[in-house]
C-alpha cells in the first residue's frame, strides 16, 4: 500500500513538473510575440496621433488647466488643438450621458476657423444601440446652431449626450473668443422652445414625441403629441409663433423669444389653432374614465375640468362630489422605457393627497430588465397619502427599472402640479 501511495505522489510530481515546463516553454516562446505585437501597436497608435494631430499645437489639456491657454469650464472637453495650416481646431470629448451612464463616449470634434463642422468621429463607446448611419454625418458643416442635427429616435440617450458634448465644444470655442457663435433663425428657436413651454409632449431628454402635421389657413405645421396630451402648432406670416394647444389648458402662443402674447393675439389665429386641434384629436375618454370609476365611490359621477396653463402629461381631470367631501381623478400618459406611452390614474382627496393609484403597467419591456425585485401591490399602496409636499420621487424609483419608474415620477409631479391650479382657479 505505502508502495503504492509513493508512485501515486511521484506521478504527480513528475505530471506537475511536467505541465510547469510546458507552461514555461510556451510563455518563453509567446512572450517576445506579445511584446512585439504590443510594441506595433504602439507605434501604429503613436503614427495615427500624429497623423492626426499633424503640426496643431495643444491649447487646453484637462490633465494640465494651469498649463493651457483656454479657459474651460465643461467637463465634456478633455483637449483642444489648434492647427493653423489646416484652419481647424480639434477636440477631444467625453461623455457619461449616454444610456449606459459608466463608460465615456469619446470622440473628435473637427471645427473650422469660420466655425462650422468639419467632421466628428465617435473613437469608442460602452452604447449597445446603433445610432444609424446618418447621425454623426449630419453634424458636418452645421455651426453653432446645429439647426440640422437632429436625435435619433430609439437611442435619443446616446444622440443626447453627443450632441449636448458637442454644444459644449462649440460653447469653449466662442467663450474663449476663438469664433463668434451663430445666430439662430426664428425656426429654430420655435422648436428649441416646444420642450420648454409644453414639457408634456416632449421625453426626458427634450426630444418631441409626435406626429408632425400639415397646416392650414394662419397655420404652416404642427406636432400631435403622441401620448394624446395636445399639439404644437407653428403659425405662418411675417413674425412667426409657437402655438400650444393642449386637451385641458387650452391655447397659448409664444413669440421666439419665448415670451407669452397670447393676449395680443388676433382672435381668427386662435380660432383656427383650436379647431385644427379639435379635427386632429385622439378619443381617450371613455377608457379613461371607465378607470377612473372602478378607483371611485359606487355611484360617483365625473364632472371634466379644464386647467388653463396646463402643459404637461395629465390627459384627463375631473371633479367629483361625494357625501364625504370633493375628490380630484386624474389620468397622465408619461413616456416611459424606449418612449413608449405609460398610462397612470390617480385620485385625489381635497387635501391634494393621493387616495387611490393604478397603472395599466408599471415595467414597460419587462423581459429588458433583471436587476429589480417589485411587489406591485405594495408598490402602489405606497402612494396612498403622499402629496406635492411629502413625495420626493423615492417613492417611484426601482432600481434596476429606472426608465419605467422615472416616468411614474414625472406623472405623479405633473399631477401635482394639475391639482394645485384646478383648485387655484376653482378657488
Amino acid at each position: 500500500m505505502k508502495n503504492n501511495a509513493l508512485r501515486t505522489a511521484l506521478s504527480l510530481l513528475l505530471l506537475l513538473a511536467l505541465m510547469a515546463g510546458v507552461v514555461y516553454g510556451a510563455n518563453a516562446f509567446s512572450s517576445p510575440i506579445v511584446a512585439e505585437n504590443e510594441r506595433l501597436a504602439a507605434e501604429a497608435a503613436a503614427e495615427a496621433e500624429k497623423a492626426l494631430l499633424g503640426d496643431s499645437v495643444m491649447l487646453y489639456d484637462r490633465a494640465d488647466p494651469e498649463g493651457s491657454t483656454l479657459a474651460v469650464t465643461a467637463d465634456t472637453v478633455q483637449s483642444v488643438y489648434k492647427d493653423e495650416t489646416k484652419q481647424t481646431y480639434l477636440l477631444r470629448l467625453a461623455t457619461f450621458e449616454g444610456y449606459t451612464k459608466d463608460i465615456p463616449i469619446e470622440m473628435i470634434l473637427v471645427v473650422d476657423f469660420e466655425g462650422k463642422i468639419v467632421s466628428l468621429d465617435v473613437e469608442s463607446s460602452g452604447e449597445t444601440k446603433e445610432l444609424g448611419p446618418d447621425f454623426l454625418p449630419s453634424f458636418t458643416g452645421q455651426d453653432s446652431t446645429l439647426a440640422g442635427v437632429e436625435l435619433v429616435g430609439g437611442v435619443t440617450f446616446s444622440s443626447s449626450a453627443i450632441r449636448s458634448a458637442v454644444n459644449d465644444g462649440f460653447a469653449t470655442l466662442i467663450d474663449n473668443g476663438l469664433f463668434a457663435a451663430a445666430e439662430k433663425g426664428a425656426d429654430q428657436l420655435l422648436n428649441e422652445l416646444i420642450p420648454l413651454v409644453y414639457p408634456g409632449i416632449a421625453n426626458t431628454s427634450g426630444v418631441v414625441q409626435g406626429e408632425e402635421l400639415a397646416g392650414e389657413g394662419l397655420v404652416e405645421r404642427g406636432f400631435k403629441a403622441a401620448n394624446g396630451s395636445g399639439f404644437a402648432w407653428f403659425t405662418a406670416g411675417e413674425e412667426k409663433l409657437l402655438a400650444v394647444s393642449t386637451t385641458l389648458g387650452g391655447v397659448k402662443l409664444y413669440n421666439a423669444a419665448g415670451e407669452d402674447v397670447t393676449a395680443s393675439a388676433d382672435a381668427a389665429l386662435l380660432d383656427e389653432i383650436a379647431s385644427l386641434s379639435a379635427a386632429n384629436a385622439e378619443d381617450l375618454a371613455s377608457k379613461t374614465e371607465r378607470t377612473l370609476l372602478r378607483m371611485l365611490p359606487e355611484g360617483a359621477e365625473l364632472v371634466p375640468a379644464e386647467i388653463p396653463g396646463l402643459a404637461n402629461s395629465v390627459t384627463a381631470a375631473y371633479t367629483v362630489e361625494t357625501a364625504d367631501g370633493m375628490l380630484y381623478a386624474f389620468a397622465a400618459r408619461p413616456y416611459g422605457y424606449n418612449n413608449e406611452i405609460m398610462e397612470l390614474f390617480y385620485v385625489l382627496d381635497e387635501s391634494g393627497a393621493i387616495a387611490a393609484f393604478r397603472t395599466k403597467e408599471l415595467i414597460l419591456y419587462s423581459e429588458y430588465f433583471s436587476d429589480y425585485t417589485l411587489d406591485e401591490a405594495s408598490y402602489k399602496e405606497g402612494f396612498l397619502g403622499l402629496s406635492s409636499e411629502s413625495f420626493n420621487g423615492e417613492q417611484a424609483l426601482i432600481s434596476g427599472a429606472t426608465m419605467s419608474t422615472g416616468a411614474v415620477t414625472t406623472a405623479t409631479e405633473d399631477v401635482f402640479e394639475a391639482f394645485g391650479l384646478l383648485t387655484e382657479n376653482r378657488g
